[in-house]
């Protein structure tokens, strides 16, 4: 746990210094070209085009093994505690992975 913890104060560091490096550079250089538009226009489409695959496949699987838990607490009333927590964490990373891309979706639209 402790190294999860360490992984999670590091990645929180680079995205503050990301953010302020990414702010700074803002006030340097206000406006893009054309070319570094369009550019980025096709990285945003191939990018969201791989993570609405990955995301519907995550929640296809993620609905599988809810049927899953959702049997075995049914028919072992003794693990109906573990199948209801199991699903309730298959659910939770599920939002995270929908919120992602409805974001990722937001920005390409945008």
């Amino acid at each position: 746990m402790q190294m999860v913890h360490q992984l999670c104060r590091a990645l929180s560091l680079g995205v503050l210094l990301g953010f302020f490096c990414g702010g700074f550079r803002l006030l340097l250089h206000p406006a893009y070209t054309e070319k570094q538009i369009s550019a980025i226009q096709k990285v945003k489409a191939v990018f969201s085009g791989l993570l609405k695959y990955f995301t519907f496949l995550f929640l296809v699987l993620g609905l599988i093994w809810c049927f899953y838990y959702l049997a075995l607490g049914l028919f072992e009333p003794g693990l109906a505690g573990y199948a209801t927590n199991m699903s309730q964490l298959i659910v939770s990373a599920l939002t995270v992975i929908s919120i992602l891309f409805a974001f990722v979706e937001f920005l390409r639209r945008k």
